[in-house]
């Protein structure tokens, strides 16, 4: 006997001595299909890592869920981002042989991705986990605390603290980072190299640094407007970023993890540290940023963060 399911149907194909038989009946939708069912927003064809059915308590949590446990209509696209987020992160992590995973959520606001992450791996990897979140607003942490009391999350701890003079714990896994607005990316990114994470899941959100200070040496015309100037800004901005990490030594991916008509800030970059320095990369970042006569804030940090390192002989007389 082979039974095939597709979508709503159930097809039987029994054999005998007698010959083949085939039947076919309706199939009772999934709580998962019902809810993408009702919800147009929501993508039918793929088979979403948090599910409705499953992470009831956790959505509801997060404002995702009504108490009844229906999605709410203006969370829809909310719901969406951070599952696809979940799942072009997810690689990493399967691949990850760490005796626990410390998972980093740099500028976490009100910590949605912080509590998802904390699910997928516990709850769906089934892996040993802990997660801390870090913000510069005091009432987003003791809000996010709150939260992981009432779930009953007691691998999760949240830290009211400034990335600029934040030191992370040992052996970080890895750093995430969603919608960090304008240098709170780069302070994300500092933070991760300075820990030496092993990957690193960004999403950058507004552009501000660079934009007074790029210029484009025999291009200028091109940037006359204000609305193409802005533009190029935000492309410079996290294709510097993403060169800066190949020039730390890590494998970087660029891609769109969800559709600009959900957000048009919906680029995630991925880095894997290799463990290798990059010197082409190096050259090719310094070239570029001379080119530009720009100085980011991922910059500085890094610059002190050599600073930290470098011992001078002087130093080491008594």
């Amino acid at each position: 006997m082979l039974v095939y399911t597709e979508r709503s149907a159930v097809v039987t194909l029994s054999a005998t001595a007698r010959g083949v038989q085939m039947k076919q009946a309706e199939r009772e939708a999934s709580d998962e299909e019902k809810a993408n069912a009702a919800n147009p927003l929501l993508d039918s064809g793929r088979q979403y890592l948090i599910r409705v059915d499953q992470a009831a308590a956790l959505l509801r949590e997060i404002g995702i869920l009504t108490a009844d446990g229906k999605l709410k209509n203006d969370m829809i696209r909310k719901y969406n981002q951070i599952d696809h987020y979940v799942e072009l992160v997810a690689p990493m992590f399967e691949q990850d042989d760490s005796d626990e995973i410390v998972l980093l959520d740099c500028a976490c606001g009100k910590s949605y991705l912080s509590f998802v992450m904390n699910y997928y791996l516990h709850e769906v990897l089934h892996r040993r986990c802990r997660v801390i979140g870090v913000d510069i607003k005091e009432h987003v942490i003791d809000e996010s605390r709150a939260m992981a009391k009432r779930l009953g999350y007691h691998n999760m701890s949240f830290q009211c603290a400034d990335l600029r003079v934040y030191q992370p714990p040992k052996n970080v896994t890895a750093v995430i980072s969603l919608h960090a607005c304008d240098i709170a990316t780069d302070l994300a990114l500092a933070t991760a190299l300075r820990a030496r994470a092993k990957y690193i899941a960004c999403v950058p959100c507004c552009h501000k640094e660079l934009l007074d200070q790029y210029t484009m040496p025999g291009l200028e015309p091109l940037t006359r407007h204000g609305v193409f100037k802005a533009r190029f800004n935000d492309v410079l901005t996290d294709s510097m970023r993403a060169l800066k990490l190949e020039a730390e030594g890590y494998k970087v991916s660029v891609v769109e993890y969800i559709s600009p008509l959900d957000t048009p800030k919906n680029l995630l970059i991925r880095a894997v540290r290799t463990g290798r320095e990059n010197r082409r990369a190096k050259a090719d970042y310094e070239a570029v940023r001379r080119t530009l006569g720009t100085t980011s804030e991922l910059d500085r940090r890094c610059m002190d963060m050599e600073n930290e390192f470098f011992v001078t002989d002087e130093d080491l007389i008594p």
